[in-house]
């Protein structure tokens, strides 16, 4: 009975002891639109014993990130790409060894189909650090991204929001007619015309009246 006590311990121990190396580094979405602008969750768990000071982040060629959210307790700098772009983003902080944390940002996916590896790099305040790099069978596998055209669009940040449900930009209203245009069609041009001419008529009246009083003003004895 003690052996089977003992054997029972040791399975726990080796499971307690595996059960940090399958928390991976995981991106989400896992799958996104092409040419759709997306938010992104890069989460991070603790590895190991020692703490999580730092995270570096591989951002894929054609990943365009344009808006990030602050993680409290984290600072964050980005590197450029060789073509002037965000290529690498690196989070520094403290995260505790039972603790995960989650970075986010809003990023416009590539125009064309295929798989985002997103390579990471974790740093311990111990010195060492795991490289999230290798392929998915890997034991320190990077994230990827599925970019599918079956995949729903999300329009992150409200680039979109006057598109219509079939993503289609609504057509655009005819303007309004003139007022002159209006009256032609209803037959009101010639009101129109016949009213200008009355105006005019009456202000002739208006002005032989005038005339007519003052001629019959008393002139002024000098």
């Amino acid at each position: 009975m003690p052996r089977l006590r003992i054997a029972a311990l040791a399975t726990l121990a080796a499971l307690a002891g595996a059960s940090p190396a399958a928390a991976h580094i995981q991106m989400s979405p896992a799958e996104a639109a092409p040419g759709d602008p997306v938010r992104f969750e890069l989460l991070v768990p603790g590895e190991k014993e020692a703490r999580t000071t730092e995270v570096a982040l591989q951002i894929p060629k054609g990943v365009l990130p344009f808006s990030w959210e602050d993680a409290p307790g984290w600072k964050r700098t980005t590197e450029p790409a060789t073509d002037g772009s965000v290529g690498v983003v690196r989070w520094r902080g403290r995260l505790a060894a039972d603790g995960f944390v989650r970075f986010s940002f809003l990023a416009a996916t590539p125009e064309q189909e295929g798989q985002l590896t997103w390579k990471a790099v974790q740093r311990y305040d111990d010195g060492s650090e795991a490289a999230w790099i290798g392929p998915p069978d890997a034991e320190n596998p990077a994230a990827v991204t599925e970019v599918s055209a079956a995949a729903a669009r999300q329009n992150a940040g409200g680039e979109g929001q006057g598109a219509g449900a079939d993503g289609a930009a609504p057509s655009t209203p005819p303007a309004p007619a003139s007022a002159d245009a209006e009256a032609d069609d209803d037959g009101g041009g010639t009101s129109g015309t016949l009213g200008l001419a009355f105006g005019a008529a009456g202000l002739v009246l208006g002005a032989a009246a005038l005339v007519v009083a003052l001629r019959r003003r008393p002139r002024a004895v000098v």
